[in-house]
Formats: structure tokens, sequence, C-alpha cells
């Protein structure tokens, strides 16, 4: 996933276990995108769904496609949802 590295998410560490904890989820939810999830545009142009990592300043940016859910990115600016 991208910018995990350059954010501090370290395994182990408390953020690296609350972006797994989401991560978690994700994986075994039925039905996406969740209802606190946001639809956002990563630029210039594609779509994802996005997640905040409870009490963090976290974006996990996701897609499904067919049954495979692909993890886009991890950012630190919330994202501008779509309307």
């Amino acid at each position: 996933m991208r910018n995990v590295d350059r954010l501090g998410v370290v395994p182990g560490s408390a953020r690296g276990r609350a972006v797994g904890r989401v991560i978690a989820a994700l994986m075994v939810e039925g039905t996406l995108p969740g209802p606190g999830d946001v639809s956002a545009l990563i630029p210039p142009t594609r779509e994802a769904f996005v997640r905040r990592v409870p009490d963090r300043n976290l974006w996990i940016w996701y897609v499904e496609v067919g049954a495979e859910l692909l993890l886009l990115g991890l950012t630190s600016e919330p994202p501008t949802p779509i309307d």
C-alpha cells in the first residue's frame, strides 16, 4: 500500500495495529462501501472509496474489483467526497 512508510505506520506499533484492524474489517464485511465510507477521486480521474482509521489522521483508499478488495493507498489528508 502506498505511503505506509512515509506516514510512519510500523508493524506492531499502535498506528500499525489501528491500520491493520481497519484492513481486517474491510476484508470481512459483507457489503462495501460501509456506512462511514466515502467515495472520492484519486487525482486526476480515478474513483475509490475511503475509510478513516478511527482515532487517527489516516485514511485507507480502496476499490472492489469483482470479488477482490484492492487497497490503493494510505493518506494523512482527508478525502474530498464526491457529491
